[in-house]
């Protein structure tokens, strides 16, 4: 089925060295209900076996474009600029959506006329052991108190806003309207890996309304013997740091900086990803990861530094279980500082 000139969906999968795995990706994509949508894919410099696999689709509903590696964040800029939909999504090239994923995904932005759409999702574990997603319990929290929507400038909006923030920074949880990200020139940090974190926050951060659905609408499997971000023990986990290190500052300067929850919970969201990279680096590296951790916590904004205590904690705390702990952590690292 070929989509229209200008498809209301655009999909993004970037290929490295996923090999067959790739197709698995992409034969889920092809299988939708929903058929008005393209599917870009972006060869990143991808090994023989990947470019095989991905050229063997024939189907008018995939756009190949092709580069020399330079990762993913470069990747999924690239096919930014080249997407037509009126909304964008993305997805690993070995990860799946389900089949009412673009259904659901469709019908809630076209109900809502969201500038992004949330979505929960399942993991599928290195056993074939099938869990929610690690922030199902977020999700379940904004139903729970009738803020599966919103618009800025409203009650609920500011307290959704600290849940949105809280959300996994997984790219494949979002549809976003193409001319949000264009109005607000929203691009992934090129040279770094964790940089969801940075696409995902300034998404929130420039929010004029959201909508959420309900059903799983991606899978993200944890596999043996794959070079994933989040298996990686080396020097890839100092990126974090540098990631957390522009998701901060792009915080600092957005409009609700000045908001003590929403600066609390960011800093939790970020210093959860910084301490899970410190008790996962390899051991040679420990050391040269807490310096350079301890470099950066030094040089931000004293109002970062300085958490506010009371009722404002007391609500961040509230919104994941992690907040807590997380604020602990940084705190320890800023005594640290002094």
């Amino acid at each position: 089925m070929e989509p229209a000139v200008t498809p209301f969906l655009s999909c993004i999968v970037t290929a490295y060295n996923e090999g067959p795995l790739a197709a698995i990706a992409l034969q889920s994509l092809l299988a939708q209900s929903f058929g008005d949508f393209e599917i870009l894919v972006v060869d990143d410099g991808a090994s023989p076996e990947t470019r095989a696999t991905l050229h063997g689709f024939d189907d008018p509903r995939i756009r190949h474009i092709r580069q020399a590696n330079d990762g993913v964040s470069s990747a999924r800029n690239r096919a930014l600029a080249a997407a037509r939909g009126e909304y964008i999504c993305f997805l690993d090239a070995d990860d799946t959506r389900p089949t009412w994923a673009f259904a659901e995904m469709a019908r809630m932005a076209r109900a809502s006329g969201a500038d992004c759409v949330f979505m929960p999702g399942l993991l599928c574990e290195l056993r074939q052991e099938i869990y929610p997603f690690y922030d199902r319990g977020i999700f379940d929290q904004l139903v729970l108190h009738g803020l599966s929507h919103g618009v800025a400038g409203t009650p609920d909006f500011a307290r959704a806003l600290p849940l949105l923030v809280a959300i996994e920074p997984q790219p494949a949880n979002k549809l976003v309207r193409r001319a949000f990200i264009e109005r607000h020139r929203l691009r992934f940090p090129s040279g770094l890996f964790f940089e969801d974190i940075v696409f995902h926050n300034a998404v929130v951060m420039n929010l004029g309304s959201y909508a959420t659905v309900d059903l799983p609408c991606f899978t993200y499997f944890r596999r043996y013997g794959r070079p994933q971000t989040t298996s990686a023990v080396g020097i890839i986990r100092f990126d974090a740091i540098s990631s957390v290190a522009n998701t901060l500052e792009l915080f600092e300067h957005s409009a609700h900086f000045q908001n003590a929850v929403m600066r609390l919970t960011v800093l939790a969201a970020a210093f959860k990803l910084l301490r899970w990279c410190e008790e996962s680096v390899s051991h040679h590296l420990h050391w040269q990861y807490g310096q350079a951790l301890r470099a950066m916590v030094s040089s931000l904004n004293p109002r970062y530094r300085h958490l506010p205590d009371g009722q404002h904690r007391q609500i961040a705390g509230e919104v994941a279980p992690w907040v807590g702990p997380a604020l602990g952590y940084f705190e320890r690292i800023a005594k640290e500082c002094v």
